[in-house]
């Protein structure tokens, strides 16, 4: 199995100063490279907040999400 993490980034409108809410949904963010395993996910997203953070203070949440790393023989298309 694979991890794909997705991250959710929400908005506040573009007038706002020291904005406490309600936020939007804004936009998401896939990362491209899946992990191997759900904790190297979540410490990724937890890096990645934090230097987001640094640029905007915008409420980000995230998901790591469980894939198959591969299909067998016959998968149905």
């Amino acid at each position: 199995m694979k991890w794909v993490l997705i991250f959710m980034i929400y908005a506040a409108p573009v007038d706002a100063v020291d904005w406490d809410g309600p936020w939007t949904f804004g936009s998401t963010h896939l990362v491209e490279e899946p992990f191997n395993s759900e904790a190297e996910c979540r410490n990724e997203a937890v890096q990645a907040i934090g230097r987001i953070h640094q640029g905007m203070l915008a409420p980000v949440r995230y998901r790591c999400v469980q894939v198959e790393a591969g299909l067998p023989e016959g998968a149905p298309r």
